[in-house]
């Protein structure tokens, strides 16, 4: 069956039919043989009843006077009939008692009567001779079936020439018919060969053959056609979210130039009223001013970063860092903001030192945003940093004793906009983007991060790192080669 697996569909259908029409011509011919052998059997049956009742009718009184040379002289009509082989005249007794044998088979004479019957290509045959109703004695004939090969033989070779015949005129026939079979279901597979190396999806196939045929060519036809649908929705798709990826980084970019030039200009005069305004009411004014645009200038610096970590442009730079004296110099920003609070905001680590391979920047803005943020929900308490490590991965978690998060609102913290307070009456200020970006930056970086908390008592953010990665030889960052990096 591999061999027909390297055949053209076009190949099996002619070669099947072929072997299966001449295999039926076989089998008839071989059953033909047989009916043919056992009605030319029946027929020397016959013809040897005849002769042993005409030799018995003339050697019958040869017998019964023990005349021999008669008997013999009978028998020696047989010489005319070349099937015969041999014919032996026997006493009652089963003695020879006359025969007629040819030259080459004169030692084969039978001292008793042989059984009848058919064996190795002779016909034996026995019948007893009568004298006035009473047994004398038995003729027996031996009579070849080389006639029957003979005949045999022509008729194999004119079978042969007539199978040779029929099996010309249905390949032909065959050749004409299959087409109307192979040749759609070729141009099928051409067709979805096409499809496949050069995805033109407006090839059609004709329908035609056969009715199972024609649906399938159809239901090709109308699967390439939906096919074809879906792929002009799907590149208008991709054309209308390359233009919006377009006009979002012009958007951002404008937005970073259009908003963060004016609001520099801002910062620094409200600086400077700060500094020559003597009115305490005015000098506070100036002070809300400075406080909102930087307010302002987080969000958009948020918005930006988070923008182009969707777009995956952040790169990541594995390299050797200390992360507890980072991870103490980004909390130590950030301490004079709990003190305001009166939160007591510390750093524990297992070990005085723990270096594992990290992008610096992307770990300052990590443990900036998680603990910025818990100090922003916390009103009493403390803020604790805890670090560990072990041989595969680095721990990080951020313990605070804020207001909590509920249980039905843990799952949507880390989407993009979304607090537990939201709209114009919400709690505390922010955007909404410090948690949605905290856990782009643990995926980019290949971890997991947690969330436990129950409202009034407080939260616990986990981050899990992978500690070790295959990175080039670079020697180890400090914790103030990366102040400042984003």
């Amino acid at each position: 069956m591999k061999l027909l697996d390297h055949c053209s569909l076009r190949a099996q259908l002619i070669g099947i039919v072929l072997v299966t029409c001449a295999a039926i011509l076989f089998v008839n011919a071989g059953l033909f043989a047989l009916y043919d052998l056992a009605q030319f059997r029946q027929a020397k049956e016959n013809e040897l009843s005849v002769l042993a009742q005409v030799i018995g009718e003339h050697s019958v009184a040869a017998l019964v006077f023990q005349d021999a040379e008669a008997a013999t002289a009978s028998l020696e009509g047989l010489r005319t009939i070349p099937y015969v082989q041999l014919a032996v005249l026997y006493t009652l007794s089963g003695q020879p008692f006359a025969w007629y044998l040819p030259g080459e088979l004169r030692s084969g004479l039978p001292a008793r009567v042989p059984e009848p019957g058919y064996r190795e290509g002779v016909l034996h045959y026995v019948a007893p001779v009568y004298w006035d109703g009473q047994p004398q004695g038995y003729v027996y004939l031996a009579a070849s079936l080389a006639d029957w090969r003979d005949r045999v033989r022509n008729y194999a070779t004119i079978g042969s020439i007539v199978l040779l015949f029929s099996l010309g005129i249905g390949f032909l026939l065959l050749s004409l018919l299959q087409q109307r079979v192979s040749r759609p279901l070729a141009q099928l597979a051409d067709a979805s060969q096409q499809v496949a190396t050069s995805y033109d999806y407006t090839i059609r196939v004709p329908v035609e053959g056969p009715q199972e045929l024609q649906k399938l060519a159809a239901a090709f036809n109308e699967m390439l056609k939906r096919v074809q649908e879906h792929q002009a929705v799907l590149v208008a798709a991709k054309e209308a979210a390359e233009e919006m990826s377009r006009l979002k980084s012009t958007f951002l970019a404008n937005l970073n130039h259009e908003i963060r030039t004016p609001l520099a200009g801002i910062l620094g005069y409200a600086q400077i009223l700060q500094e020559v305004l003597e009115n305490p009411e005015q000098r506070e004014m100036a002070q809300i001013i400075e406080q909102s645009g930087r307010r302002l200038l987080d969000t958009l610096d948020a918005l930006l970063y988070l923008a182009c970590l969707e777009a995956g442009t952040v790169r990541v730079q594995h390299q050797p860092l200390d992360v507890v004296a980072a991870t103490q110099q980004v909390v130590a920003e950030l301490l004079p903001m709990a003190q305001a609070k009166g939160l007591t905001c510390t750093v524990h680590s297992t070990a005085p030192q723990l270096e594992f391979c990290v992008d610096a920047g992307l770990w300052e803005r990590l443990v900036k945003s998680l603990v910025h943020n818990a100090i922003k929900f916390t009103q009493a308490g403390y803020v604790r940093v805890l670090l560990d490590s072990d041989e595969t991965t680095a721990q990080l978690q951020v313990i605070d004793t804020g207001i909590g998060i509920p249980e039905e609102a843990q799952s949507m913290i880390f989407e993009a906009f979304k607090q537990v307070s939201e709209g114009l009456t919400r709690d505390y200020e922010g955007s909404g983007l410090g948690l949605a970006i905290v856990q782009r930056i643990v995926r980019l970086l290949g971890g997991q991060i947690y969330v436990e908390s129950q409202p009034g008592v407080g939260s616990i953010f986990t981050v899990i790192l992978p500690r070790c990665r295959e990175v080039e030889e670079v020697k180890p960052l400090s914790a103030s080669a990366i102040v400042g990096r984003t």
